[in-house]
């Protein structure tokens, strides 16, 4: 069954099957006209994407991939393991206390666009993450001496995969007459390495400052 398909102009009407993805480069010089037409913004693509808000310009997508991947280098994204444990009432000596607990982390999604809303919850296929599990759950505790005066939490240090790329949305019926779409601005996805175990520290601060700040190095 033949399917009309909009890929910015580039190509008029194409068997489903025959659908590529534009290149980055063309998308972003040409996203202006793409979605002006008819209305339609990337945001209400963006949004009608599985997992999304959704729009009430346009129906639900099928689903949301990744194309035009580029990966980027690995980052290290720390998480704090339960409580944090305070000597903060005046004494002199250190306070032998337990810290961690159990926390989990998943695969995050984000959008490279300042368009004043929250896309938690989104779901786009494609990438490294189609073969790898996107939630680790962690239970981890250590014994710790809190220096007078300062404050500790527990921390992992989780290894993710970073891609970058577009969008291609898929809708079950056409959207001002075409099945595919594609947006211009990017998305970042981060995910978990399951295959790497995570770094732990202990996280220590001044007494009276954010104990759960990681940035917090008074």
């Amino acid at each position: 069954m033949m399917r009309s398909c909009f890929v910015a102009s580039l190509f008029a009407c194409l068997p489903l099957f025959g659908v590529q993805a534009l290149p980055t480069s063309y998308i972003a010089k040409n996203d202006t006209h793409l979605f002006r037409r008819g209305g339609i913004t990337e945001k209400d693509l963006l949004l009608s994407c599985p997992g999304a808000a959704g729009s009430p310009n346009v129906q639900r997508a099928d689903r949301c991939t990744l194309v035009n991947i580029r990966n980027n280098p690995d980052q290290i994204k720390w998480k704090n393991i339960g409580n944090p444990q305070l000597n903060c009432a005046g004494g002199t000596g250190p306070t032998h206390v337990t810290l961690g607990g159990t926390t989990s982390i998943s695969k995050t999604t984000s959008v490279n666009a300042n368009f004043g809303i929250s896309f938690d919850g989104i779901s786009i296929g494609g990438g490294v993450d189609s073969s790898e599990t996107k939630t680790q759950e962690l239970s981890r505790s250590t014994e710790y001496d809190v220096p007078p005066g300062r404050q500790a939490v527990y921390t992992a240090g989780y290894t993710f995969h970073s891609q970058t790329g577009n969008v291609q949305i898929n809708y079950g019926d056409r959207v001002n007459g075409h099945y595919i779409w594609f947006t211009g601005v990017t998305v970042t996805k981060l995910i978990p390495d399951n295959n790497i175990a995570p770094r732990f520290e202990v996280h220590e601060s001044k007494c009276g400052t954010d104990p759960n700040d990681l940035n917090n190095h008074s």
